[in-house]
């Protein structure tokens, strides 16, 4: 799927988030996430600082037993933007790879 065709449906995947909750209406769900996140990695346009709020919730989800442990935060972080409706669609879930090889692991 080109760029283009991603963007389209991840805007149809963000407007039925902003129809589901106040935080998602403030373009921090998991939808601005896995836009501001692609961008970040390469796949997308970055958004600046506009990502700010989605990349920090993004950033924020970590697991910690005791010590920071990547892998399982991976995990979770990738669950997080799979909230996100369409996210798993053939050609976005490539994008997904790439931002979780990228900074799934990140602290």
């Amino acid at each position: 799927m080109k760029l283009s065709a991603l963007l389209t449906a991840m805007a149809i995947g963000t407007g039925a988030a902003l129809a589901a909750g106040p935080g998602d209406a403030q373009g921090t769900g998991p939808c601005a996430a896995y836009l501001c996140m692609a961008g970040l990695s390469g796949e997308g346009a970055a958004g600046g600082a506009a990502c700010a709020p989605a990349t920090g919730i993004f950033f924020s989800l970590a697991v910690f037993d005791p010590f920071f442990d990547g892998p399982a935060t991976a995990l979770l972080r990738r669950q997080y933007l799979l909230a996100c409706p369409g996210a798993d669609l053939a050609a976005n879930a490539a994008v997904l790879d790439v931002i979780i090889a990228t900074w799934g692991t990140v602290p």
